[in-house]
């Protein structure tokens, strides 16, 4: 147990799914899933992982969805600033050397927030530790091999063989909550896309709050439209809420 996933969502680790097996991680998760349903799906994760032969941390579905959107969009940095610091206690605890997690993409907000959560805690983990642990990140959009539109370039590939690239593709087809995501991923990028899994190394500090793929990130032009649809209240932005939010969790870890 060298090795540490720490994703957003539950559903994430299907797309390192070949990885997670022959590194048999602990995996820790921010969200129970769910998105506006309220309904998570923490167990379908569970089951994914266990049956990979990785191992369920500590935090595994700390928050719902709904929470996190109320700590984005009331600035509280409190609860966020507790997760990341029990992250960095168990990266202290198990010293992994390598961690991979999830890529700051501007499509999700919570995928974004949680990077920047475990760079945090990487952070705090080297100051109480001496723990150095290589951060690798998942792009969660397109071909794993092609994020931001190919202008990122992986540090790491792994190519799976048949037995793990059919053990992958029965784990997707076995997570249903996942169903509708997974047939759009395989039609829009071919399955074959997903035979190779693309790790990427993570930036850190101020380059990785500040650097976005695109000027407008894609969730704000998602949430504009569905406040004037009338579905949401209001919409996370990059500036106005992620950037002051992970400072202040960055400050309250004494990091900054």
């Amino acid at each position: 147990m060298h090795t540490m996933l720490v994703i957003g969502h539950p559903g994430h680790e299907i797309r390192c799914h070949g990885w997670m097996s022959r590194c048999r991680p602990i995996v820790q998760v921010l969200t129970s899933g769910g998105g506006a349903s309220r309904t998570g799906r923490i167990e379908s994760t569970r089951r994914t992982v266990q049956e990979a032969g990785a191992a369920c941390g500590r935090l595994f579905g700390s928050y719902s969805d709904h929470e996190v959107y109320a700590f984005m969009l009331a600035g509280e940095a409190g609860g966020l600033a507790d997760w990341a610091e029990a992250l960095a206690i168990e990266i202290v605890g198990h010293r992994p050397t390598t961690l991979v997690t999830d890529m700051v993409e501007g499509y999700n907000t919570s995928h974004d927030l949680l990077a920047y959560l475990v760079d945090a805690a990487v952070a705090k983990a080297a100051r109480l530790a001496g723990v150095r642990t290589r951060v690798l990140c998942q792009p969660l959009v397109g071909r794993p091999d092609q994020a931001w539109q190919g202008r990122r370039k992986p540090s790491e590939l792994l190519a799976l063989d048949e037995a793990t690239y059919a053990a992958k593709l029965s784990a997707a087809g076995a997570y249903p909550e996942l169903k509708a995501e997974v047939e759009q991923a395989l039609r829009e990028t071919g399955p074959e896309a997903f035979r190779t899994e693309a790790f990427y190394d993570a930036p850190s500090g101020e380059s990785l709050l500040t650097t976005l793929p695109d000027p407008t990130p894609y969730y704000e032009t998602f949430g504009e439209q569905q406040v004037r649809r009338g579905k949401y209240n209001h919409v996370i932005r990059h500036k106005e809420h992620l950037i002051p939010l992970a400072r202040d969790v960055r400050r309250r870890m004494g990091l900054d």
